[in-house]
């Protein structure tokens, strides 16, 4: 099976790229194209393309690739990329648009007009449309969902628990958070309003703890963060490094007590279930693809994402219960693996790979 995958970016936190490409890198031939140049380092059994960020030059380099090429499978991770490919197939190509699928890594709501006004427009053409859970696959909204309910499936996001167990294998001696600070907690996302770290720095300036909380990630507010965490006053150590690998980054939740995310949306978050296998205990926004991650009830507090005193009490509850949490750091690993396992996830791709490669015969 030849497989081109048409993704926006290709950087250390791509689930494309970690969950889809080098999942199957040893069973499916494929070929990505990208906008920007990749950011991360490429398998050498996966070929790699990008337009170096011009529409004009991805497009060049998606007519040459079909003109050369019988693909199999045409995957499509956003809709901005899935436009590019149909300027590129347009107007003797578009046959290919009955080998595409889609897959829709967000909930709706939190995808931004441009973003889903594109995304309904390939939706629509592609064969297939695969949602990243069931909550993602129910913020559709009805009109939207009428035209294409018939073609979408909802696959569970799956993460590399292996990867996790490589990773803590090799027994780093590198110290992610400093020694003074009681309690160790990090918070991964971007710094946008969807991923509401400011929330948490308003609770912690009401509710001093001794903990270190480590931020990854960068974006638009992360400097409006920084700012504010400087009226966070002692114990409490606010430590900011902004993007990293995703191993550096899952080195950080094997060592962390606690995993924040107070995301006002989501997909299915690959971070939380990382976390989740890694040992963290979490606290977690009460939105739908959270709810449907369901941690085991005893290493999870659900909290409202706008209630700054709620979110406070939960950190008291850390506070009060660390010994607790931290000699329970296992029970969440059977859960994270039976129900989101990548291998799971993969299967069920390739067999809507194989459905729309027996449509075509």
């Amino acid at each position: 099976m030849k497989l081109l995958r048409l993704t926006p970016a290709l950087k250390s936190t791509s689930s494309s790229y970690n969950q889809f490409s080098l999942g199957f890198k040893d069973s499916i031939d494929q070929t990505i194209v990208s906008l920007p140049k990749h950011q991360v380092s490429i398998d050498k059994k996966i070929k790699v393309f990008h337009g170096n960020g011009s529409i004009l030059k991805m497009r060049k380099v998606l007519r040459e690739l079909v003109a050369k090429n019988n693909y199999d499978i045409v995957h499509i991770h956003n809709g901005f990329t899935g436009i590019i490919f149909l300027l590129s197939i347009f107007p003797f190509r578009l046959g290919l648009l009955k080998k595409t699928v889609f897959t829709l890594h967000n909930s709706w709501q939190v995808i931004k007009l441009r973003n889903q006004i594109l995304n309904f427009f390939i939706m629509l053409l592609c064969k297939r449309i695969v949602t990243c859970g069931v909550s993602s696959h129910e913020s559709i909204p009805k009109i939207i969902n009428y035209f294409i309910s018939k073609k979408t499936i909802a696959i569970v996001n799956g993460f590399n628990h292996q990867r996790i167990d490589n990773i803590e294998n090799k027994k780093l001696d590198k110290n992610h958070f400093c020694n003074k600070a009681k309690i160790k907690i990090v918070y991964a996302g971007a710094f946008n309003t969807t991923k509401n770290q400011m929330t948490l720095l308003k609770a912690l300036k009401k509710n001093q703890i001794d903990a270190e909380i480590v931020f990854l990630g960068d974006g638009a507010n992360k400097k409006l963060s920084m700012d504010y965490s400087r009226l966070i006053p002692d114990p409490t150590i606010v430590t900011f490094k902004g993007l990293i690998s995703r191993d550096a980054a899952i080195e950080h939740m094997l060592q962390a007590d606690i995993f924040i995310s107070l995301s006002k949306g989501e997909g299915m978050p690959i971070a939380v279930l990382e976390a989740m296998y890694a040992g963290c205990f979490m606290i977690l926004s009460k939105i739908p693809p959270h709810i449907e991650v369901a941690p085991p009830s005893e290493r999870c507090l659900f909290v409202d994402h706008t209630r700054i005193d709620e979110i406070a009490n939960s950190l008291n509850y850390i506070r009060d219960n660390i010994k607790e949490i931290r000699s329970g750091r296992n029970l969440s690993k059977e859960h994270s693996v039976n129900n989101f396992s990548l291998q799971n996830m993969l299967e069920k791709y390739k067999k809507v790979y194989d459905s729309l490669c027996e449509d075509i015969i």
